[in-house]
């Protein structure tokens, strides 16, 4: 897959995640109750798509990986619902997760994204060398943030 195709098959990823994505929650007194009641959509083909995004962000050259992170920022719909589907539960699937933080790049909220980052870390499998390398793939932001948290 190269990075012209990855677009082709986010974009209509991106049109059926839009209106699940733009729901408006209303606020009133049952908000709690209606917040417990919404889930995130678990999309098995934009979940497939981030992997191989992911792999291919982790093949590409600068230039290739900014086209990548461009791609998701304009697609927003589909970076808020695609996730992996699995945990960062050893070395090569925490590495996958720092990549798709690093394709995100600080998203939409970059609160939410530094706290993220923070619960990554958390890994038992969180190494300097892991990290120094994900960060050389990163944006500045997401870079930055890797090499701050991880001396932390």
């Amino acid at each position: 897959m190269e990075v012209d195709d990855l677009r082709r098959r986010i974009e209509p990823l991106e049109k059926k995640l839009r209106p699940i994505a733009d729901k408006p929650v209303a606020f009133g007194p049952d908000l709690r109750e209606r917040l417990r009641s919404l889930q995130m959509p678990n999309d098995a083909e934009a979940n497939q798509t981030l992997v191989e995004a992911i792999d291919l962000y982790s093949r590409s050259d600068a230039a290739q990986r900014e086209a990548i992170r461009e791609i998701f920022r304009t697609n927003r719909a589909f970076a808020w619902a695609a996730a992996l589907p699995f945990p960062p539960d050893s070395p090569a699937r925490l590495r996958q997760h720092l990549i798709h933080f690093s394709i995100i790049d600080q998203g939409r909220d970059w609160r939410d994204a530094i706290l993220w980052l923070r619960d990554l870390l958390r890994s038992p499998y969180a190494n300097k060398d892991l990290v120094n390398e994900v960060a050389a793939m990163s944006g500045d932001w997401a870079r930055d943030q890797m090499l701050r948290t991880i001396s932390i």
